[in-house]
């Protein structure tokens, strides 16, 4: 494996900048467009906030901190090619916490889907959760995801 000439490296650490600005641009339209719009409650509306939050921090952690290059051999091996924003971080803790938010978004678009899954369901079904179900089912969700990253790598 060859190092990239300094040209490309000037070329792809431009192309990281401006696709992880122009992803901040698009989440901060979709922010004000889930603001302004009353046709969905409030607690939905945080919902899809939280979803785009951990979207976005996900691609800014990706490109500007982690920048990891994937060398798939019998086994995932993760190395920090060239990070933007240096953080003292070795390759294995920077997969842990790049892992653990990738599966942050299953709780996320859980909590969505539950919402509204709970405003359809006729009163007496037996699929009709009180608030406590519907958080508990979150959690359940949620607890092996923040797990799973540390527990795979280590």
């Amino acid at each position: 494996m060859h190092p990239l000439p300094p040209s490309i490296h000037k070329a792809l650490r431009f192309s990281k900048i401006f696709l992880t600005v122009l992803s901040m641009l698009m989440a901060s339209v979709c922010v004000v467009i889930i603001l302004r719009t009353r046709s969905i409650s409030k607690q939905y509306a945080r919902l899809l906030l939280m979803v785009i939050f951990v979207a976005t921090q996900l691609d800014v952690y990706t490109q500007l901190i982690f920048d990891p290059e994937y060398i798939f051999l019998p086994f995932v091996c993760v190395f920090r090619d060239a990070p933007l924003i240096n953080i003292p971080l070795n390759a294995a803790w920077g997969f842990i916490i790049w892992e653990s938010m990738v599966l942050m978004t299953p709780p996320a678009y859980g909590a969505c889907f539950i919402h509204r899954h709970q405003l359809i369901v006729p009163a007496d079904s037996f699929f009709k959760l009180p608030r406590f179900g519907s958080i508990a089912c979150v959690f359940v969700i949620a607890l092996p995801c923040l797990t799973y990253g540390y527990a795979y790598y280590v």
